[in-house]
């Protein structure tokens, strides 16, 4: 398997895990969805928001160091999140900031990209195994984007057509990870440096034991 496919999976597990304070229950490995709880209450698909390009120099990266893990392009994303300064501006007085500025165009290809792969996994989810909750997490390849731009994508969940739909959205945006219910208010949970940095830690040594 890809080692940094991988990576953002056990990291995703991790993070909804504690953020989204599912103690006692714990995600297992699985296939379609890529987690599950031990009797199936929560099933939960990880995808990356990347774009389209990038990724394909990080899969050319991946092939040419084999096994090794570089993973380089998320693992980077990942410890950016864990600096203190990160923290510090992410939120002020309640309101979710991005880090830094990101053009105009560039911004409209990282919000359209989780828009498209909610979507494509929306669609596929006929394919997976339903639980009493169906989960989908994303995780986004920027910090630039925002509250006011996730609202946009809490519209297109809210009007998403069609009989099946994952009860909830997890879009991971540096510190913040979005919660997305249709029909319900938009929210974010917010965890500290501390606790993100141990997650990327735990998340890339059970990667590289369950890699094969």
């Amino acid at each position: 398997m890809d080692p940094s496919k991988l990576y953002v999976e056990y990291y995703a597990k991790l993070h909804a895990e504690r953020a989204m304070k599912l103690w006692p229950l714990r995600f297992q490995k699985s296939e379609r969805p890529d987690f599950l709880t031990k009797r199936d209450e929560i099933g939960m698909e990880v995808t990356r928001a990347a774009i389209e390009e990038w990724a394909q120099r990080e899969a050319d990266l991946n092939r040419a160091f084999g096994d090794e893990m570089p993973g380089e392009a998320v693992e980077q994303i990942i410890l950016a999140d864990c600096e203190d300064d990160a923290i510090a501006n992410g939120s002020k007085d309640g309101e979710e900031l991005p880090l830094f500025e990101l053009p105009p165009d560039v911004k409209e290809m990282h919000i359209g990209r989780v828009i498209e792969r909610i979507g494509d996994k929306t669609v596929a989810l006929k394919e997976y195994r339903l639980c009493k909750e169906n989960w989908l997490y994303v995780f986004s390849e920027t910090t630039g984007i925002d509250r006011n731009d996730m609202l946009r994508v809490q519209a297109y969940v809210d009007s998403q057509e069609g009989e099946l739909h994952f009860n909830k959205v997890l879009v991971k945006v540096g510190c913040l990870l979005y919660v997305l219910c249709r029909g319900e208010e938009l929210t974010s949970v917010e965890l500290g440096s501390g606790i993100m940095l141990r997650m990327h830690k735990k998340a890339r040594r059970l990667s590289s034991k369950y890699n094969v």
